[in-house]
């Protein structure tokens, strides 16, 4: 696994851990940005996976910040989730740790390390 990816393990279903971390991120003060079901769009081209949807979201507040510091870390914004089916009771939700996944950019420490709590509040409950 690559280093700068966290993964919680939920015993929850699919559809229950998805729904949860969908509010969760607009409870917490974030913008859902978008959303990509993975197993929708790739169902179209006659392949078959298990139940996949990533989750884009971030908070503007941070946006001037992080492009007065180092604009090209834009490259790594947004935030996502990434929600996988495990099994009938088991999701995944994995997702890059912004504090480690942004450390090659001029950024101060306080956003990568506040975007890491954020992210983490929002798993707490799970």
């Amino acid at each position: 696994m690559k280093f700068t990816v966290q993964e919680k393990v939920l015993n929850t279903s699919f559809l229950e851990a998805y729904n949860t971390i969908k509010e969760q991120i607009v409870s917490h003060g974030f913008l859902l940005l978008h959303e990509i079901d993975t197993t929708q769009i790739v169902s179209k081209h006659g392949i078959d996976i298990a139940p996949l949807k990533q989750l884009l979201f971030f908070d503007p507040k941070y946006i001037s910040q992080i492009m007065d510091s180092d604009y090209l870390a834009i490259n790594d914004i947004p935030l996502k989730f990434v929600i996988s089916y495990k099994g009938e009771r088991t999701t995944s939700i994995s997702y890059q740790n912004p504090a480690k996944n942004l450390t090659d950019y001029n950024l101060k420490n306080s956003i990568k390390e506040e975007l890491l709590e954020r992210v983490q509040a929002l798993l707490e409950d799970l």
